[in-house]
């Protein structure tokens, strides 16, 4: 015997489909052009059930103003028998926004003419947010790889280069041919063995890597790089892979120590450049540094460091310092910045 739901049992079962899936019915007959809502579709409106008779008005005047189809559209999708399936904007009354997805399909007679369509309507707003969130969080490490001038680096649980940030746009060569363990033939010889040795022992011990190295440079000359790291484990403890940031100290390590003796003073674009490094606001730094808004303005204004004695720029430079901003004063050429 063939158990079946009664009407009844149906509409429970719709009901808590709809509720756990969050999820709503719709239908729209083409010969009466009557349209039909599940209670769970009221609801992903923001609406109680039955409050407002159901149309397609309904759902324009409530969609986002860039979801909105032009006029007629919605008409001439549905003559021809075109799928309606879409993620569309909706703002509820109470004004939160929820993105929806409607999945549909279109009922011909034996004409081929439309005579009902049938649709489902699904709340995706915690997948796009999580997806803008994921593009966002992408856009801003874009962002620091390209204002740190440095090469940011993933390898896998054993060590190997996996991808390197920055280095076509650097070096102007195809980071290819050093992935893997071949990046090694880059640093310097009396370096190599110091090197693989940290590396090696940071792998053995899941624990954070640093080094400093002088590094082979397109023009055949070597350049000093500092290179850190750290793993990313999983729940296990087991290292899913690694990412670091390999960044050029040159001139850290060749300016004369004289040099650090000579009076330095902070200018106008280092202090942008340093909010920029930390994706700092300037209120941000105003409470951070203890100095006011305005005065950071403008301070930025100038290119160069200010005519007169400046007391703010103290501890506005401590406060950039302790954040992990470094300030560069070469013997020659313009003052700069970058992480610490």
């Amino acid at each position: 015997m063939v158990a079946t739901l009664n009407h009844s049992s149906a509409k429970e079962t719709l009901k808590f489909l709809e509720k756990k899936a969050s999820a709503g019915v719709w239908s729209l007959d083409f010969t009466t052009q009557q349209m039909a809502w599940s209670d769970g579709f009221y609801e992903l409106l923001g609406l109680a059930p039955g409050s407002i008779e159901p149309s397609y008005e309904t759902i324009v005047q409530m969609m986002h103003p860039d979801d909105r189809r032009s006029s007629g559209e919605f008409d001439r999708i549905v003559n021809e028998g075109l799928p309606l399936d879409r993620e569309l904007r909706i703002i509820q009354p109470n004004g939160k926004l929820r993105w929806l997805s409607n999945r549909s399909e279109v009922h011909l007679d034996k004409s081929g003419k439309p005579v009902r369509v049938l649709g489902v309507l699904l709340d995706v707003t915690s997948q796009r947010e999580a997806a803008l969130a994921r593009d966002a969080a992408e856009s801003r490490f874009r962002a620091l790889v390209s204002a740190t001038n440095a090469f940011v680096w993933t390898a896998d649980a054993e060590g190997k280069i996996l991808d390197i940030r920055n280095w076509r746009e650097l070096r102007g060569e195809n980071p290819a041919a050093i992935l893997g363990s071949r990046w090694i033939d880059l640093v310097h010889p009396e370096d190599r063995a110091g090197t693989v040795k940290s590396w090696s022992d940071a792998l053995a011990t899941k624990s954070n890597y640093q080094c400093e190295h002088r590094v082979l440079q397109p023009d055949g000359s070597y350049r000093w790089m500092l290179s850190r790291a750290a793993p990313i484990l999983l729940e296990n403890g087991a290292v899913r892979e690694w990412v670091g940031i390999s960044a050029d100290i040159q001139d850290r390590k060749v300016w004369p120590a004289a040099d650090a003796s000579r009076e330095t003073v902070m200018t106008g674009s280092q202090l942008r450049a340093a909010r920029g490094v930390l994706n700092w606001s300037v209120r941000e730094l105003s409470q951070a540094a203890g100095v006011s808004s305005s005065t950071i303005r403008r301070l930025e204004e100038m290119d160069g460091p200010p005519p007169g004695r400046e007391q703010a720029l103290a501890p506005l430079q401590a406060a950039l310092e302790a954040a992990g901003v470094e300030f560069l004063f070469p013997p020659t050429g313009k003052p700069g910045v970058r992480p610490r």
